[in-house]
């Protein structure tokens, strides 16, 4: 009973699954890929009770055997080998035997009746577009995602899908980040559910083109995409009100260079603290000053130049907010709308005149500092 394939053919799918495995642990098989040989293919299986990450390859199999062994170390040792094509074969129902070229492993591993049954979502896709756009998607919101896990209906990215389009909203009460934009077909009804951050952060690392495939449970949601299918559950819980939160009567709007303003900003945040992580824009005609004080390093400021003819004008921020905003924005130029010193700061891609780009709506707001 054995399992013959292209090193790199086995390589490229293991990578993916190292982000859903549980390195730390009191269960164990947590830490463990379910190996499978069937159907004449190579299944694999990753979970950590949440999210879970399957894939299928072709191989050349004989007989049926399934095993569970550690992720990471298995990773380790398909990415040693110098062969191209490699053996793996079950010797009894807790070892798996490697071999590539002159190189021979004899790996422990788990009963597969060990490993938890992993959730199915059935029915016909509720939405279907290239990976590539839904990853872009998901790169536009993710830095504004919670990482407090007492706040968890923000430790997710809502998901709406009407017609022919999707909307993705996240936010940790600081900033909020928005992508509404145009699908390639109408999706099949309305949904809007929350997708966790731990599901987000592995569908962008997904490489390929292709078409995603999004399908909802009672429970739990399937992303598939070619061979591999992500199930993750739903996260529960109301996510704010986010249209409110978006101001609509900022008189005041600054246009400037996306790199310029995000390299100035990056260099004058050398000199904030950790207690006291805030930069001062300050708003003339036809400038801005970035500029930053801290009382245990010293001071820094830069002056850049905008298109800005309005009074004069600051606001703190917090550098690390603002640069994320500005490394997933596109274009060159971007639009800060302001108010006043205790408004909130929303930014938003330029367009150049008579440039192409995609069919939606980004932006970020950026709730205001005392400095």
């Amino acid at each position: 009973m054995e399992i013959r394939l292209k090193r790199e053919q086995l390589l490229a799918e293991l990578v993916p699954m190292q982000g859903i495995v549980e390195r730390r642990t009191t269960i164990p098989v947590l830490s463990h890929l379910l190996i499978a040989a069937r159907d004449g293919r190579m299944h694999l299986a990753a979970t950590d009770l949440d999210v879970s990450l399957t894939s299928s390859l072709d191989a050349r199999v004989t007989g049926e055997w399934a095993l569970a062994v550690q992720a990471r170390k298995l990773m380790e040792i398909v990415r040693a080998l110098v062969a191209d094509e490699i053996t793996l074969s079950a010797e009894d129902e807790k070892a798996l035997r490697i071999v590539g070229g002159r190189s021979r492993f004899r790996i422990h591993g788990l009963s597969p009746a060990d490993f938890p049954t992993l959730p199915r979502v059935e029915g016909k896709p509720a939405l279907e577009l290239p990976l590539a756009a839904f990853r872009r998607m998901i790169g536009k919101v993710l830095f504004a995602v919670s990482s407090e896990e007492s706040r968890f209906q923000l430790s997710g990215a809502l998901l709406k899908l009407k017609g022919k389009r999707a909307e993705m909203i996240a936010t940790d009460g600081h900033r909020l980040a928005l992508i509404d934009a145009a699908l390639p077909q109408a999706a099949s009804g309305e949904e809007a559910v929350l997708v966790p951050r731990k599901a987000l952060h592995e569908l962008l690392r997904l490489e390929g083109g292709g078409t995603l495939e999004f399908r909802r449970g009672e429970h739990h949601l399937a992303f598939r995409a070619g061979e591999r299918e992500m199930i993750c559950r739903i996260l529960e819980g109301s996510f704010p009100d986010y249209e409110r939160v978006i101001a609509r009567n900022h008189d005041k709007k600054v246009i400037c260079d996306r790199r310029t303003l995000s390299e100035a900003v990056q260099r004058v945040a050398l000199v904030t603290g950790e207690r006291n992580r805030g930069v001062r824009l300050e708003f003339a005609a036809g400038e801005i000053t970035v500029a930053a004080a801290n009382p245990d390093l010293g001071e820094a400021s830069e002056t850049l130049a905008s298109e800005y003819s309005g009074p004069g004008l600051k606001i703190g921020l917090n550098p690390d907010y603002l640069a994320q905003f500005l490394q997933a924005v596109e274009t060159e130029k971007v639009v800060l709308e302001l108010k006043d010193e205790n408004s909130q700061c929303v930014g938003q891609p330029v367009r150049a005149e008579g440039a192409e780009g995609p069919d939606e709506r980004y932006l970020c707001v950026i709730m205001p500092m005392r400095i």
